[in-house]
């Protein structure tokens, strides 16, 4: 079996809104020092059988938008 994490965030270039909203509700909890803050979803997939090259095609084909979205997979 292949277990593979792929964490699919916005490409830098993109405005996070998400992130932008969890760093100002931590400014109001008084967590002064943060300077940034990115959001992003992690799927946890196992396979019978595959690669890591198996998880870059998903990303491709379902669960990234390339001109949006950056995709990592780890094994």
């Amino acid at each position: 079996m292949v277990k593979l994490r792929i964490t699919v965030t916005l490409k830098k270039t993109v405005e996070d809104s998400e992130g932008d909203s969890v760093k100002k509700a931590l400014k109001l909890l008084g967590y002064e020092g943060v300077k940034e803050v990115r959001a992003g979803k992690i799927y946890f997939i196992t396979l019978v059988k595959g690669s890591k090259k198996t998880g870059k095609e998903f990303c491709e084909k379902l669960l990234a938008n390339p001109v949006i979205n950056e995709c990592v997979v780890d094994d």
